[in-house]
């Protein structure tokens, strides 16, 4: 008995002690691929903050000659690296969007511990910079964030200072509070559950929530993606987000698991729709363009079907 306490004891000071971190962050420093592997050209990218530390990122150009489109800001969710979520945005510079991933501090290259909200301003350098990058060519630029990246995205372009930072703005799969998520995380295990009370409190400030900020994000345009079968965030909280947020603001229903949609090409489509119907998308260069789908524009949209879900180290919470 003497040593569950002990044990115990020792549980509740880690959690309390790593705070939101332990629970939102399961970072990984190697690389699984690169996008040469995926035959894309690329770039690495360093990005250094005041004090110094670098955050290190991927620059995927459009695959056309001519000049790109867009290009889109991905933020991935919370576990492993950039190689293991750019199957998310591989398939967009053939569609003649430039593409930036970033790594939070502490994946990947990027230096640095992972903490809420410290990296909220690796996800503002980033934005920084894009919006300043000659590379850019001044074609639209759109955020698209995915889970963790997606709420992260949220909360950061929904403050004043961000207002018209982005031309459209994509979530997938975002919670609408730091604090209920990691309630609805701890709910799932029985050695958690009653330390509840405890570690929740100790999350990031309700102000800080994605469903507080994300009517800052108007007039941007906005699509708001949730699977309702996702096993990782509850639809609810999609639905929470979408109710939050000002106009132009769309909802798009999925189906599959968690951050799966957009390896498949009716996903894929929808999000070109998406930006071309919202101005986020420059004239499309000349020879022959894919077919397009109905966009739609409401909660009623048909749901959109997702692949079979591509296996991927287990990392922790997915989010």
């Amino acid at each position: 008995m003497a040593m569950v306490l002990r044990l115990s004891a020792a549980l509740l000071l880690t959690l309390l002690l790593a705070g939101c971190s332990k629970l939102f962050f399961y970072p990984m420093s190697p690389w699984v691929q690169n996008p040469e592997n995926q035959g894309l050209q690329y770039e690495d990218i360093v990005l250094i903050h005041p004090r110094g530390m670098r955050i290190h990122g991927w620059w995927l150009p459009a695959a056309s000659d001519a000049p790109a489109r867009g290009t889109v800001y991905f933020l991935h969710g919370n576990a492993q690296n950039i190689s293991t979520h750019m199957a998310n945005v591989k398939w967009l510079p053939a569609r003649g969007y430039n593409v930036f991933l970033l790594d939070y501090r502490g994946y990947g290259l990027s230096e640095g511990k992972p903490r809420l909200p410290d990296v909220f301003d690796d996800v503002q350098l980033g934005l920084d910079w894009l919006r300043h990058a000659e590379r850019t060519d001044g074609a639209p630029l759109v955020v698209f964030g995915q889970s963790l990246g997606a709420s992260m995205a949220t909360s950061v372009l929904g403050e004043e200072d961000n207002a018209g930072a982005a031309d459209c703005v994509i979530l997938e799969a975002a919670f609408a509070s730091y604090r209920d998520i990691t309630s609805d995380v701890m709910k799932r295990s029985w050695l958690l559950w009653p330390l509840r009370w405890m570690v929740v409190p100790t999350m990031p400030d309700r102000a800080l929530d994605p469903e507080e900020r994300v009517a800052g994000i108007a007039p941007t345009p906005l699509l708001v993606m949730h699977s309702e079968d996702d096993p990782v965030i509850p639809y609810a909280h999609g639905e929470r987000l979408y109710a939050a947020a000002q106009q132009p603001k769309t909802f798009q229903t999925l189906r599959g698991g968690h951050i799966e949609s957009t390896r498949d090409p009716a996903v894929q489509q929808r999000l070109v729709d998406f930006m071309q119907d919202n101005d986020c998308a420059a004239e499309a260069p000349p020879g022959p363009a894919a077919d397009s789908q109905p966009s739609g524009g409401d909660a009623s949209t048909p749901a959109l079907p997702v692949p079979a879900p591509i296996t991927t180290p287990d990392n922790g919470y997915r989010f």
